[in-house]
């Protein structure tokens, strides 16, 4: 059975994905700080289509035991990996607090790095497997009123383009 691992997948775009995969018969590992979304997830999916796994993106820890709790199901194979965790803050930038600006990036950032580091073995291990990392229009341009998660965004991208090429 093909296997994805999904962050970020309490809610919105990520709860949609588990959703949408699990629909085409594939094994979702829904990974989330928000415990009692990944519950509700794992009652609409079931538990024998979906494992949960309580993360924090930013803590290199939890993502292990959240990826091996994962890989302990899909015999260590894991063919998507979505990474989909990630932080909006709006507003002038001077406005937002700093301790806001740091948790935007390293949610966005260093969560992402994290999650690739760790799942890196598993992706290897597992011929055709892809990544898909949740990037953003503002990666483009920087956007005003969103300049930190603009630059969080643009790191993302060019994270994504340079590991296209390396792995």
């Amino acid at each position: 059975m093909n296997s994805i691992f999904i962050t970020g997948a309490g809610a919105g775009i990520g709860r949609a994905t588990a959703h949408c995969f699990a629909d085409q018969g594939w094994f979702v590992g829904a990974a989330d700080l928000d415990e009692a979304a990944l519950h509700s997830l794992q009652d609409e999916l079931g538990e024998a289509r979906c494992s949960i796994h309580v993360t924090d993106v930013v803590d290199p820890a939890s993502v292990r035991q959240s990826l091996a709790g994962f890989a302990a199901r899909t015999d260590g194979r894991l063919d998507v990996l979505h990474n989909n965790a990630g932080l909006l803050r709006v507003g002038r930038f001077e406005a937002i607090h700093l301790e806001d600006h740091r948790q935007l990036v390293d949610v966005n950032l260093t969560g992402l790095i994290n999650v690739l580091h760790t799942a890196f073995p598993y992706l290897r291990d597992t011929p055709g497997a892809q990544v898909v990392n949740m990037s953003s229009a503002s990666a483009c341009y920087g956007i005003p009123d969103f300049a930190s998660y603009s630059a969080s965004k643009h790191a993302v991208r060019a994270m994504t383009e340079a590991l296209d090429i390396e792995w």
